[in-house]
């Protein structure tokens, strides 16, 4: 089951999630997928439209409402049946798994849930939809919105195609305010951007934003995100840039949306990647010689949060911070 790409695919209501994911599954390149498909309603409309359209794809309804407050252990349960039936039919494991959450889900708890399936050694991404049109409209007045914009590896641009949507430069710019962090797929033609979208089956390791590109986007800064850079002192022992992770985590809670940063640890020979999405952080992870980004730089976004209250709880651990 190694190397098998589990896609947690987020985007508010509208935004375009599920004509994303059927085009995708029309492709001969979505073979050996399975889909859980998330609503809230009680009849999981999405659901019965993916089912129909996933010719010889298992799909699984979750129907117990959000995913991300209410099903975690269905959705554990679901996936296990899943990955059961499929070594009993005698195939090779899944290339992937594809699970479309409803419009109102925020992905920290989904990736929650997923740590009681460590056996599998899924590889977690987590992919959002934006509205080009809407998408930064509905982040400024949905927290669940920003929320997924914030936690996502990749954004997806869609309905760049609706007449007076605004350009592909500007829906990057866009994105790039709420989240500098992402990597955007802005692919006009929908086969394109449907297979950029999936491409990808491991955890975001790409090249990490340099400050002074973060700082860049000061001039369109969101009115209720925050985007901060940490400087940690290097060479520090891992338990107490361990510390000051908890703490973070306990006095931002559901406000801490996302963070990423390479920091230097006492000992180690090379910087340690520090990532979390909302207050679930993963295992710090040692990079390879020539990874991109400032070593010391940790970027940390936040909603309805700021500089003072942020500081308080970074200043006590020699963490400086500054608003970018």
């Amino acid at each position: 089951m190694a190397g098998t790409g589990f896609h947690i695919l987020c985007g508010f209501l509208g935004s375009g999630k599920t004509t994303l994911l059927l085009d995708y599954l029309a492709l001969p390149e979505a073979a050996d997928t399975a889909v859980l498909v998330n609503d809230v309603g009680m009849i999981d409309v999405d659901g019965v439209v993916v089912a129909g359209a996933a010719s010889g794809m298992p799909v699984a309804m979750l129907s117990n409402g959000c995913v991300c407050c209410s099903i975690g252990n269905e959705l554990v349960v679901t996936i296990g049946n899943l990955v059961h039936d499929r070594q009993e039919a005698g195939l090779p494991p899944f290339r992937r798994m594809i699970l479309e959450c409803s419009g109102l889900s925020r992905p920290g708890p989904i990736i929650r849930s997923l740590a009681d399936l460590g056996a599998h050694d899924f590889r977690v991404r987590v992919m959002a939809t934006f509205d080009a049109g809407q998408g930064a409209d509905h982040a400024a007045h949905f927290e669940e919105a920003a929320a997924q914009l914030a936690a996502a590896q990749s954004v997806v641009l869609t309905k760049l195609d609706l007449l007076g949507s605004p350009s592909v430069q500007d829906g990057v710019a866009a994105v790039h305010a709420l989240n500098p962090l992402a990597h955007v797929v802005a692919e006009p033609d929908r086969r394109a951007r449907a297979l950029a979208a999936f491409a990808g089956r491991g955890p975001a390791l790409e090249t990490l934003a340099e400050p002074e590109t973060i700082g860049g986007l000061r001039a369109m800064r969101h009115p209720r995100i925050g985007v901060f850079l940490a400087s940690l002192p290097p060479d520090r022992d891992w338990d107490a840039v361990a510390l000051w992770i908890e703490d973070l985590a306990a006095r931002c809670g559901e406000r801490l949306l996302r963070v990423k940063g390479l920091v230097r640890v006492a000992g180690i020979d090379g910087a340690v990647l520090v990532q979390a999405v909302g207050t679930i952080f993963s295992p710090p992870l040692r990079m390879p010689p020539g990874t991109g980004g400032t070593p010391g730089a940790v970027v940390v976004i936040v909603q309805d949060l700021g500089a003072t209250e942020l500081n308080e709880v970074c200043e006590p651990h020699g963490v400086a911070l500054v608003e970018t």
